[in-house]
């Protein structure tokens, strides 16, 4: 199982990515206040990601335990401390997300992560994008995300892009 908070499904839906994402690495599970989040608006990315929930692609779970102390101990929203309580109480394999202080918490605990960046090159090692189509995902996911120069020239060198 896979958790994730909204930044990197808002950034999949975005770019034009998130149904191939999901048909390559299943269902995507997220507790209930990212979901409030990522239908939040009458914007293009919301309304696939509520399509994805309603046909159970994105399937929504309840925390069972406080995020009080995660919320506390580190300056994040409630949607990143409830993915990081659900990891913890589903025994998920990675959090997806894009959130600089949600990635600082899975670095700390040694929680794999794994970005939309990372998504993309890990398709274009499958086989599942090309080269050029791979490069403009991820020109499109730097327009859209807040990374810096450095993470963004790693990941261009690894799916070789101009």
């Amino acid at each position: 199982m896979i958790v994730s908070n909204a930044s990197t499904l808002i950034l999949l839906a975005k770019v034009g990515i998130m149904r191939k994402f999901i048909d390559v690495f299943g269902v995507i599970t997220i507790p209930s206040e990212v979901e409030k989040e990522i239908i939040a608006g009458d914007t293009f990315d919301s309304k696939i990601l509520e399509k994805e929930i309603k046909d159970n692609h994105i399937v929504v779970r309840r925390i069972r335990s406080s995020t009080e102390n995660v919320l506390k101990e580190f300056k994040m929203h409630e949607g990143e401390a409830e993915a990081f309580v659900l990891y913890n109480e589903c025994s998920a394999k990675a959090i997806l997300t894009d959130d600089g202080e949600l990635i600082k918490l899975c670095k700390l605990f040694e929680i794999p992560f794994v970005n939309a960046l990372a998504i993309i090159t890990r398709m274009f090692e499958k086989g599942i994008l090309t080269n050029i189509e791979a490069c403009e995902y991820l020109q499109k996911l730097n327009a859209y995300g807040r990374y810096s120069k450095k993470v963004y020239d790693y990941f261009k060198q690894e799916v070789n892009c101009p």
